[in-house]
């Protein structure tokens, strides 16, 4: 583990302890709840089918810069199409219908119709299945089956519904890029370059969102009134679902967490303080040959109150990742620029290295008005000196709450991406280091507006 991973764990063990303290003076009477539960198991009060949805409209505007060869680089362009560095679109709407078919079987699905990295890939533009599982309780002792299109156990972020997120419109770029990369073509046969290989952006497809076809066992338990543990362990295929020839072998995902309830609330809004680890590997080929992937992270998350003055949320987690490191394209495919500049280069090496974390709070100042702050870090292939990048964005956020779902957001980042070894890729003055730089000097800080509407 990198020496910031041996910090951060030792920061976790100190958390731990204040955690027990906490939970030594927490009362009874809190809701039963977590993100396992709520993804799984339905509402009795929804009856068989209960239809639920929400929109998000955004504007997004990135103050763009010009790097040296007179190209706006990728960082400073709005996704998913990359083409421009300001944009009004409808993000995310989604569309779910769910409900409890016995006391035994719950099942959800659900499907995405919005502008974004999951719905837009190398082909374009196209509403997407996101959820679509049953889950079979009360049948194995100690085991829930939950099988179909899951959710897969992994970070906080990742595991949270939308109604939980503060900083919805953007991911830390820790779970950006090292848990939600592009998947490419896995048949066809990749130029190699610098250490990783050179995919085209028509051979990457969108994102997952974090959902694999694939079956989980779980459960969570209450050993003490104010105590729950849970756990998920899932077995898929990585790859993006439904989008041919990126299915790229089976992965396994697992989450132990515990939580001290704090009393009060209930759903994604109970008081409770969670501490979590988790873990995600598979074994993805390209060109032919078998490579490692693996992600580790553990953290907590703090939830007191909702929607009342002084009410709060903290969340801190750390992760890395070993073997296949994907890096998006420096720059979107122009006349002029080599394809070390405008693909996505996968690194497959079982020694690279990846590591970040993030710190996010939220305080109610009013029932309405929230106040929220987030910094993350991520520092990626710290084992190639050429490639290492490192990026550093501080958030600033206010919401405000029509109700528990529906909510106005301004977002505000201050962005930076850091080039540890410039003398690794060139002498001082040399082209290659001169792009380098000034691409990475050319990052804009990042504006969004958006609205959450629930119905």
């Amino acid at each position: 583990m990198s020496n910031s991973g041996k910090a951060a764990l030792r920061a976790a063990r100190c958390i731990a302890v204040a955690a027990l303290a906490c939970s030594a003076l927490a009362g009874p009477g809190a809701y039963a709840a977590n993100w396992f539960e709520l993804q799984g198991i339905s509402n009795p009060a929804w009856g068989k089918a209960h239809l639920s949805g929400w929109i998000e409209p955004a504007y997004t505007r990135i103050d763009a810069s010009e790097a040296a060869n007179h190209h706006v680089p990728t960082s400073n362009l709005v996704g998913p199409e990359f083409d421009r560095s300001d944009l009004l679109t409808v993000q995310r709407a989604r569309l779910s219908l769910r409900g409890k078919l016995d006391r035994r079987v719950d099942y959800f699905v659900s499907g995405e119709f919005g502008d974004n990295a999951f719905t837009r890939g190398g082909s374009g533009y196209a509403p997407r299945l996101y959820d679509a599982n049953v889950m079979l309780s009360h049948t194995i002792p100690g085991v829930r089956v939950e099988a179909g299109l899951i959710r897969a156990p992994g970070p906080e972020d990742a595991m949270a519904g939308y109604m939980d997120y503060a900083f919805f419109a953007q991911l830390p770029v820790v779970i950006g890029q090292l848990m939600q990369p592009g998947f490419y073509s896995r048949s066809q046969h990749y130029v190699q370059a610098a250490g990783g290989y050179l995919v085209p952006s028509a051979s990457m497809s969108s994102n997952n969102g974090f959902h694999y076809p694939g079956v989980e066992a779980t459960d969570w338990f209450m050993p003490r009134p104010n105590v729950e543990l849970g756990y998920g362990v899932m077995l898929g295929e990585y790859g993006k679902v439904f989008t041919a020839d990126t299915g790229n072998g089976p992965i396994a995902a697992a989450r132990l967490q515990a939580s001290w309830l704090l009393g009060g609330g209930k759903g994604p809004h109970r008081n409770d303080l969670t501490a979590f680890v988790w873990r995600q590997q598979a074994r993805p080929s390209i060109n032919g040959m078998s490579s490692s992937m693996q992600r580790d992270g553990f953290g907590i998350a703090l939830h007191r109150g909702f929607m009342v003055p002084g009410a709060s949320t903290l969340k801190l987690e750390y992760m890395e990742g070993r073997g296949l490191i994907v890096a998006p394209p420096p720059f979107q495919s122009a006349p002029g620029l080599l394809p070390a500049q405008q693909d996505s280069t996968v690194y497959a090496a079982s020694s690279n290295q990846a590591h970040g974390y993030y710190a996010s709070a939220g305080v109610f100042l009013t029932r309405r008005v929230e106040l929220d702050a987030r910094y993350d870090v991520y520092d990626r292939l710290p084992n190639l000196p050429a490639a290492e990048r490192t990026f550093r964005n501080l958030g600033f956020g206010v919401q405000y709450q029509f109700t528990p779902l529906t909510r106005v957001v301004a977002d505000y980042f201050v962005r930076h991406i850091g080039i540890p070894n410039p003398g690794a890729i060139g002498a001082p003055g040399s082209p290659a280091r001169n792009l380098a730089t000034s691409a990475a000097a050319a990052t804009g800080n990042e504006l969004s507006v958006y609205a959450v509407i629930a119905f």
